[in-house]
């Protein structure tokens, strides 16, 4: 028997491995964005916009009930418009595989274009807390003392701020597709836009990957915790108002905006143009509504720039990459 009782007691607990201690970092960092009661808003602002898009495809399922409310509703509109609903309720009963493919691929590209701005706020509300207040109260040693190594600590980071465009991007864009096909007149809706699902979740799951590790290259520029929202924002404003001032002038610089480049995978997987142009040859109307859209516009919509985003992107990335190795390290 020791002299001296130490209180030691074998842990009988469950054991967690590598990826359950990746998780608590996720987990807490994903639970700390969401105190901020600015953030709790601007994920219901995500939210409602999904149930926006849903009533929309809820609306375009109701132009095949011929007594819905929705098809009586049609007839106090003006003429042009009346003629319009018509012909797309038309093309909807004759050729229902291409017709809901082609409208609601149509609404993803935008809504997703839309809604990405909102994610991209969120990460800039989120990047004190990836690596900037860790780096300046030196917590990465801390870290590597309790067995969680660098890998570790960015994996899980890199987690958080992809778990937080989840409740921000992905979510909302499969909530709305499957509540707007689910409340569809004829469930073959689901068949028919499998390929809008697929279109979606490339640009979210692409985009939230790029963001992510954007983000978390950022968050490791410096210490203060107001520094790296405000290069955030920075860099995403000025990148916005360069990007079409820089058409006409050096197009080449548009591409220093991380949301111009985006935005071109999204025209790329998309594809509106084609879905446009099916449009037109199937409701003459659609064409006439389209008259004011400029050639330069229908242009970069067919044939978006999409090599000098993803070469530009993979560089940012290196860039992120760089940065995050030569200041996330214990010292």
């Amino acid at each position: 028997m020791p002299l001296h009782d130490i209180s030691y007691q074998h842990w009988e607990g469950t054991h967690v491995g590598i990826w359950g201690r990746r998780l608590a970092i996720a987990r807490n960092g994903l639970t700390a964005c969401l105190q901020n009661k600015w953030m709790r808003y601007l994920v219901v602002v995500c939210w409602m916009a999904a149930l926006a898009m849903t009533a929309f495809l809820f609306l375009i399922g109701q132009l095949l009930v011929a007594d819905s409310i929705v098809v009586q509703w049609v007839g106090t509109f003006n003429s042009q418009l009346q003629s319009f609903v018509h012909m797309l309720t038309s093309w909807l009963e004759q050729h229902p595989g291409i017709s809901v493919r082609t409208s609601q691929n149509l609404l993803f590209y935008y809504f997703c274009i839309n809604l990405t701005p909102l994610s991209i706020f969120a990460l800039g509300m989120a990047m004190p807390l990836l690596a900037t207040r860790d780096l300046a109260s030196n917590a990465v040693i801390i870290y590597s003392s309790k067995a969680v190594s660098r890998g570790d600590y960015l994996l899980g980071k890199f987690a958080t701020a992809f778990g937080l465009m989840t409740l921000t991007l992905l979510g909302p864009i499969c909530a709305a597709w499957f509540v707007g096909n689910l409340l569809a007149p004829d469930w073959r809706f689901f068949w028919h836009s499998r390929a809008v699902l697929g279109h979606a979740l490339i640009y979210a799951l692409s985009t939230m990957s790029i963001l992510s590790l954007l983000a978390l290259g950022v968050s490791a520029i410096a210490k203060k915790e107001k520094a790296t929202p405000a290069f955030w924002f920075m860099w995403w404003i000025i990148g916005g108002v360069l990007a079409p001032i820089a058409r006409h002038t050096q197009p080449g610089l548009r591409h220093l905006s991380f949301n111009f480049n985006l935005d071109q995978i999204a025209i790329a997987v998309f594809r509106p143009g084609s879905d446009i142009q099916t449009a037109q040859d199937n409701i003459p109307v659609f064409g006439n509504m389209l008259h004011n859209i400029r050639p330069e516009t229908m242009a970069a919509l067919n044939a978006p720039p999409i090599w000098g985003a993803l070469l530009t992107l993979l560089f940012l990335l290196g860039v992120a990459v760089f940065i995050i190795n030569k200041r996330v390290k214990p010292v």
